[in-house]
């Protein structure tokens, strides 16, 4: 007792004569205190193993376009008396949308058929001075010639009549389909129009949402298979269609890469959906249910996982049956309610559940 005293009376007196070397020796005893204790390792997460819905999909950006639309033009410039819907209105099959000037049309119509009927008229004679009969009925050579050629200058004349009347339709545009006008290049009747100018209907009813699927993944894709399609102007909102149809030949995308158009039909009519709206779509091409499915961040060496029991980490082997972005289906080696590793990059070396650190 009196040996501990006398140290501890040393241990104060060279204290209070060294404080600063004291100080400092304290200080670096806590720091390797606190450096060199043993750590505690990282913390490893398992999952439960259960009975899952596994869904293997495409993610293709597309967007909104009509099956059924046309463009309308003249077949030649003038003057525009009728104008018959302006862009956004709603039309119906056979409406007339524009008509041009038909007065000199007209004209020309009438005069064809006064020349046709002039002509009608020495036809009949002409077949009359040769006692009605065809040129297959001809007397000689020359009777043939005659009856040969009246009857040409008669279809001639037929055949002016009717390229006049077709003039006359041309001027007049109507619209096969029934729709809306999304494009008019002319707001207002009595204006010079040329065979450019434009009238666009599109119908609402056959809105399709169109992607480009790479070549690569376009042999997973067949029609009928589901489609949740999420366009930017609806963000909140998916809507569950169908594949309708798959192009048949590959075109060259804007990248340089080869893809195939697929079209999905946009049942929701009642949606203010609009030609040009962007979006998404996730193609379900494979849906199995009641399966087990574990992170495909479990799996290591190809076919393994870490599953914990008592504290321990054991390597097992199971067979892959699926796989996706997030996760693989199991069909052999584990069994619901088995924990398994999420990470087993974090597990010691040698498997077991041990401390990290330095001792």
């Amino acid at each position: 007792m009196r040996i501990f005293k006398n140290s501890a009376r040393k241990i104060l007196s060279f204290v209070r004569k060294h404080k600063i070397i004291s100080i400092i020796a304290i200080v670096i005893i806590i720091a390797l205190f606190f450096f060199l204790r043993p750590k505690s390792g990282p913390k490893i997460e398992t999952y439960t193993v259960k009975s899952e819905h596994f869904v293997k999909s495409i993610s293709v950006d597309g967007t909104v376009n009509a099956e059924s639309s046309v463009n309308l033009t003249f077949l030649a410039g003038g003057k525009l008396v009728y104008l018959g819907a302006k862009k956004g209105d709603n039309v119906f099959a056979g409406q007339t949308i524009g008509v041009l000037d038909q007065q000199t049309a007209l004209k020309n119509l009438q005069a064809e058929l006064i020349d046709y009927s002039k002509q009608r008229n020495e036809f009949e004679q002409t077949q009359e001075d040769n006692q009605n009969r065809t040129p297959t009925q001809a007397l000689n050579d020359e009777m043939k010639r005659i009856l040969q050629n009246n009857q040409y200058d008669l279809d001639k004349a037929i055949n002016s009549v009717e390229l006049f009347d077709l003039a006359k339709q041309n001027l007049v545009v109507t619209t096969p389909i029934s729709g809306i006008v999304t494009r008019a290049d002319v707001k207002s009747a009595g204006v010079n129009v040329s065979a450019t100018t434009t009238f666009t209907i599109v119908d609402p009813q056959t809105l399709v949402f169109e992607m480009d699927v790479d070549e690569a993944e376009i042999a997973d894709v067949k029609e009928g298979q589901k489609a949740s399609i999420t366009l930017n102007a609806f963000s909140e909102d998916s809507f569950k269609e169908k594949i309708s149809s798959i192009d048949f030949a590959t075109h060259t995308t804007a990248t340089g890469g080869n893809a195939y158009t697929v079209t999905c039909s946009l049942s929701n009519i009642d949606k203010p959906f609009r030609i040009g709206m962007e979006g998404n779509a996730e193609i379900i091409t494979d849906e199995k249910f009641d399966v087990i499915s574990i992170p495909i961040s479990s799996i290591v060496d190809n076919n393994y996982v870490y599953l914990k029991k008592e504290g321990n980490y054991k390597k097992v082997k199971v067979k892959i049956e699926e796989e996706n972005d997030l996760n693989a289906v199991i069909s052999k080696g584990l069994n619901i309610n088995d924990q398994v590793v999420i990470d087993p990059t974090l597990l010691p070396k040698n498997g077991n559940k041990k401390a990290f650190g330095i001792f």
